[in-house]
């Protein structure tokens, strides 16, 4: 029979927390930045210099309709529209070059592909990601899929343009 005291004991000790020590908040730490990653419903994808996919969280998987299995050690073409690979290619290539990426504050809004083909629309905000030389090991992104309302925003944008159009198109009163 189990020991009912150890099993409390587990259970108010969150995965990855160490039981006692200094180590306790580094631990702590790190298991809140995992889980929060994983379980965000934001995509959240990181690419290595290369533009290999190395995080792929749970978000990334309901936006983009990969697994996480399917799209790590992938290509970010898994994701970007064929007509627009090559302008994003030299973006990633200079970024990672230099070091600077002029969208670092900037809420960027591009097309995507889904894995059943369809484009989609998404938001979304990059961190480069340097190793102890300062040097960029990955670009990480966080996006958001905006799809519908991109489309109702056209939508009444059109009906916009056709009431203007019959208003100068009305006789003066």
């Amino acid at each position: 029979m189990a020991d009912s005291s150890s099993t409390v004991a587990r259970e108010e000790v969150l995965p990855g927390q160490a039981a006692s020590g200094s180590g306790q908040t580094v631990a702590m730490d790190a298991w809140l930045a995992q889980a929060t990653v994983r379980e965000a419903p934001e995509a959240i994808v990181v690419a290595d210099p290369e533009g290999i996919i190395r995080l792929w969280n749970h978000g990334a998987e309901r936006v983009f309709g990969h697994s996480a299995a399917q799209a790590v050690g992938e290509s970010l073409d898994l994701i970007i529209p064929e007509k627009l690979r090559e302008r994003h290619w030299a973006g990633y290539r200079q970024t990672t070059a230099t070091g600077r990426t002029r969208y670092g504050d900037t809420l960027l809004s591009v097309p995507a592909t889904h894995r059943a083909g369809h484009r989609l629309s998404v938001e979304f905000s990059v961190a480069l990601l340097r190793d102890e030389a300062g040097r960029i090991a990955g670009i990480s992104a966080i996006m958001r899929e905006v799809t519908d309302r991109r489309d109702a925003e056209k939508a009444l944008r059109a009906r916009l343009a056709e009431l203007e159009q019959r208003l100068g198109q009305a006789p003066p009163a």
